[in-house]
């Protein structure tokens, strides 16, 4: 069954700043939405433009603090501002643990393929240093339909590719994550492990994944002390690779 949402991160209609929950950027056919309902534990978000069809069901982002005894997802920002090709958005006060994040998103895209990259950085106002994990989940729809998709790791890099069985394809890459999950799409998928009430590890498991319904996430490991930022990036391409060609090689196991 096809669902009609889409997501990942970033891009540019709506000028100005939006204060509570919706916002757009594009960039030629492009088009990425964040939704009034994308704050919460089911993140969704549209990508169009970049392939036929929402390529993005859902993307949103998590965090735990070493010590706690599961994981919260990122709630509604204290500021957010959509203009042009870049969406910049802030949490002064991340879950009330004393973090300063802002994330930003930026689209390109022309003719069928194009792109989004996602920049999220984290200050620690705490007075004690933390480990901090980060999670982003994706939900991918590749050509516009939830089923009949595959995935493999493309080395180097660590890029995860999700190929439609019938055409299109997208490449997903965080620099510097410590660990990928893959599971397809239902009661137990990626984000099911990221909002029950248990801790989560991503383990580098369900790679290469057969046909179905895809969904991924990824995680990272940062060490902040007090006053210390870190930075951690994603890119998500549609029908345009992020790896040269002459740089490829699949991993099947």
């Amino acid at each position: 069954m096809q669902r009609s949402r889409a997501v990942l991160a970033l891009l540019l209609l709506a000028a100005g700043p939006v204060a509570f929950g919706q916002g757009t950027i594009t960039f030629g056919n492009a088009s990425y939405v964040l939704s009034a309902s994308h704050w919460d534990a089911t993140p969704d978000a549209d990508l169009t433009g970049v392939g036929n069809g929402d390529q993005l069901y859902e993307a949103g982002w998590w965090f735990r603090i070493q010590g706690d005894t599961r994981e919260t997802f990122f709630p509604t920002p204290t500021t957010q501002n959509y203009t042009g090709g870049t969406a910049r958005i802030a949490w002064v006060d991340l879950g009330g643990r004393g973090l300063s994040v802002t994330k930003t998103h930026t689209i390109l895209g022309i003719a069928g393929q194009g792109g989004v990259a996602t920049t999220l950085s984290v200050t620690n106002n705490g007075a004690s240093a933390i480990t901090l994990h980060l999670f982003q989940l994706i939900d991918l729809d590749v050509n516009g339909s939830a089923g009949g998709d595959s995935a493999a790791l493309v080395q180097p890099f660590n890029t995860i590719r999700v190929t439609d069985a019938t055409a299109g394809y997208c490449e997903w890459r965080g620099h510097d994550a410590v660990g990928y999950l893959v599971l397809p799409f239902g009661a137990t998928d990626v984000s099911a492990q990221l909002r029950d009430a248990a801790v989560t590890n991503f383990a580098n498991t369900g790679l290469p994944f057969g046909s179905g319904d895809f969904t991924g996430g990824l995680q990272w490991t940062l060490y902040l002390s007090p006053g210390a930022s870190e930075t951690v990036q994603v890119y998500l391409n549609c029908n345009e690779s992020l790896v040269p060609v002459s740089l490829q090689r699949f991993e099947v196991d």
